[in-house]
């Protein structure tokens, strides 16, 4: 019996040539993959996780995958291999006093990829109104930024230019970008939250202080990928 299952990614596949909805597979983490996850710190976690990504999903170049889909998958994995609720603290606005708010992933929201999304997509730039086409940045861009900035101060520039599809090598489209106008670069930006898709991180929940209706943040946390020695105990302590 295979371990892998189908998941329906926010995407639809719809960027991926050749890969219909339904053809892509994952499958929880296991011992060895702990041992990677183990390893993922700030400096590191793209192309850790990419190893993981390798062993965990199929039907699908993991590279390929946009970033939208991918954190909608560690989430998945977080649920499927550890734990479906973590706790975020959080301050009432109501109120005004600190409280732990215990957050079910499985009811965050998701956001999906409009019907009629392709690409590249066609973008006029405010300033210099140069026509460019872009696509959504996905695993292997986030890799090589994260080995680009191990030796320049440049990497968001960098992770941006490759999200411009042209003939020009990266190189070249480095140099175009670092003499943009501010407002043309954020262009850049402005598209890829645009057609963001994915979780929604943040949650909706009633204040246990004062009943007060409230909303807060989920951020992305490293115990997402490996659980923290609290979330061990919490999930998996019973019955020790």
């Amino acid at each position: 019996m295979s371990d892998f299952l189908p998941i329906d990614l926010p995407s639809k596949c719809r960027v991926y040539d050749g890969v219909e909805p339904g053809s892509i597979s994952v499958r929880a983490y296991q011992g060895q993959d702990e041992v990677l996850l183990a390893q993922i710190n700030p400096i590191n976690l793209e192309r850790n996780y990419f190893e993981v990504l390798k062993t965990v999903i199929q039907g699908i170049d993991p590279g390929l995958l946009t970033l939208g889909d991918r954190l909608y998958l560690i989430i998945c994995e977080c649920i499927n291999s550890y734990t479906d609720t973590i706790t975020v603290q959080t301050v009432c606005s109501s109120c005004l006093k600190q409280i732990d708010v215990p957050v079910n992933l499985k009811e965050l929201d998701t956001v999906y990829l409009p019907e009629d999304f392709k690409q590249p997509y066609e973008v006029i730039l405010p300033v210099s109104k140069q026509r460019v086409m872009l696509r959504l940045l996905n695993v292997a861009d986030e890799v090589a930024a994260e080995r680009y900035s191990e030796e320049h101060a440049d990497g968001m520039l960098y992770r941006y230019a490759r999200s411009i599809v042209c003939e020009e090598d990266i190189l070249q489209v480095m140099k175009n970008v670092q003499k943009m106008a501010a407002k043309d670069f954020l262009r850049l930006v402005a598209f890829q939250d645009k057609f963001y898709h994915g979780p929604v991180m943040s949650y909706t929940f009633n204040c246990p202080k004062c009943g007060a209706k409230e909303e807060t943040d989920v951020p992305f946390r490293f115990s997402f990928l490996f659980p923290d020695g609290s979330t061990i105990e919490e999930s998996f302590g019973e019955g020790i």
